[in-house]
């Protein structure tokens, strides 16, 4: 795909990123460089070779002379720490900076050779002309592991075949109406799937642009948005809550966006009213996740605080514990149909971990209104058990953040595992607010056992470097300090 690219848009730029771009036809050449300097290495098939180089042109010269190999890439943040479960999948090859190369040392005794990257100069290879020949179209074999970021549970790598990767880029282009004409930002580092999906394959598969940063800036990504006209930002909600806090008189121009999508983690209403507000622009929300993948949905509708329909490719469902389907408004788990799934994408989703039957279930709670539109209400979560009555977290905290003050939500179980087990909360607000008004919205939405008994106050959360709450965390702390209290 990438050499059929090259020669349809051969002088369009590909990749632009802080310090160099490259049009599709040097980014095939200069992958096919780096496949060659890799087979004289000795790569095989099947090596795996980790990439810790920020978002840059450089990782995607890297991903696709990997991926012409048949090596399997290991995607990883280019801070130096590499995650155990990298570790222990032996990687023969390690690419990134000199600090990144070191770590890499250390911890991975495995890798064998080490490519160099700066921000300067970029990768470290021969300046040879490519005679590199691709032997073998690797369209089974898996090529990339992408790792699930392991908010609520334990990472786990995941891993995909060039065939699911093409099929899912050039669908997802299809669905979002992604063309040639399109400018991309990436505003996340490329160590999930999302990321690889969205601004390493999407593009490719459209045949379009992407501006790539090393580290997101907001500053610096508004004044992007502006000077490389972006049209389509797919992002987390961190990031847009970041870009609706400039300040009223920083001149970004953000009239080239049409399409603003953000996935990864529910949406706040205040973020995504805070951003029309600044901006003028309705933020879609986007639903997937790498233990459901391909499978994903999409608000094609627009309708405010929907993640999708249930209908399309990959239609969804409420289910109670039981496996029923549920009727309009009643909270259950998210599911997609699989029994309605379309035929191409069935083979795929057959064997997925998390498919019970008809159904694959993906461990989230939603709701769906009358008009099918599906709503994500939070992470399905350990129960905290009130007088015998079982209370859903995620149920609560939807109700926490639907209050115009509150920005952010956490509710963790005080005393757990005690008679008097109750249910807490952290809140997160951005304007003045009385917890007592809190708790008054949360009578009047909630059963009186379900609303927080306590709720403290804090001005931030903290979070994992996919801008989600590292729930984790909190949860840690909370033990930590209950232990403290107790002892």
């Amino acid at each position: 795909m990438l050499k059929s690219r090259a020669k349809t848009f051969g002088e369009i730029t590909a990749v632009c990123g802080e310090q160099r771009q490259l049009t599709y036809r040097q980014l095939y050449r200069a992958a096919s460089s780096a496949a060659e300097h890799l087979e004289s290495l000795g790569a095989a098939e099947g090596d795996p070779i980790v990439i810790g180089a920020p978002p840059s042109p450089e990782f995607y010269v890297c991903f696709y002379a990997a991926a012409a190999l048949g090596l399997i890439v290991l995607p990883v943040l280019p801070s130096g720490r590499i995650p155990r479960l990298v570790v222990e999948r032996k990687p023969v090859f390690a690419v990134g900076s000199e600090r990144f190369l070191e770590q890499a040392a250390t911890e991975c005794p495995t890798v064998k050779h080490r490519l160099r990257w700066n921000p300067e100069t970029g990768l470290d290879l021969p300046q040879n002309g490519s005679r590199f020949r691709r032997r073998k179209t690797f369209r089974d074999e898996c090529v990339i592991g992408v790792s699930s970021s392991g908010t609520t549970g334990t990472p786990t790598i995941y891993y995909r075949s060039q065939e699911l990767l093409v099929r899912r880029a050039q669908f997802r282009a299809k669905s979002l109406d992604i063309s040639p004409q399109d400018v991309l930002l990436s505003a996340r580092p490329f160590n999930s799937g999302s990321s690889i999906n969205s601004h390493i394959m999407m593009p490719l598969a459209a045949g379009c642009k992407i501006v790539v940063e090393e580290k997101f800036k907001r500053f610096q990504a508004a004044d992007a948005i502006g000077r490389e006209r972006v049209t389509v930002l797919y992002a987390v909600p961190f990031v847009f809550e970041l870009l609706a806090s400039l300040p009223g008189d920083y001149p970004a121009d953000f009239s080239s966006l049409r399409l603003c999508i953000s996935g990864s983690a529910p949406l706040a209403d205040s973020v995504a009213s805070a951003f029309k507000r600044r901006f003028g622009i309705e933020i879609r929300q986007r639903y997937g996740g790498s233990h459901i993948h391909p499978a994903f949905t999409y608000n094609l509708k627009g309708v405010s605080g929907a993640v999708g329909q249930n209908f399309g490719p990959f239609p969804m469902t409420i289910l109670d514990e039981e496996g029923n389907e549920q009727g309009a408004e009643i909270v259950g788990e998210l599911a997609f149909a699989y029994h309605r799934i379309a035929r191409p994408w069935k083979k795929f989703l057959r064997n997925n971990p998390n498919r019970r039957g008809r159904y694959i279930w993906t461990g989230d709670l939603g709701r769906m209104d009358g008009d099918g539109n599906v709503f994500v209400v939070g992470r399905k979560s350990p129960f905290i058990k009130v007088r015998g009555n079982r209370v859903e977290p995620a149920e609560v905290e939807h109700v926490l953040r639907s209050h115009p003050a509150v920005k952010e939500a956490f509710v963790y179980a005080a005393r757990a595992g005690q008679p008097d087990e109750a249910v807490a909360a952290i809140v997160v607000v951005q304007s003045p607010v009385q917890e007592h008004e809190i708790v008054r919205l949360c009578l009047a939405r909630l059963d009186a056992y379900k609303c927080p008994r306590t709720i403290s106050f804090r001005s931030d959360l903290p979070r994992n470097e996919h801008g989600k709450i590292a729930r984790q965390v909190l949860e840690r702390e909370i033990l930590s300090t209950t232990a403290r209290a107790t002892s």
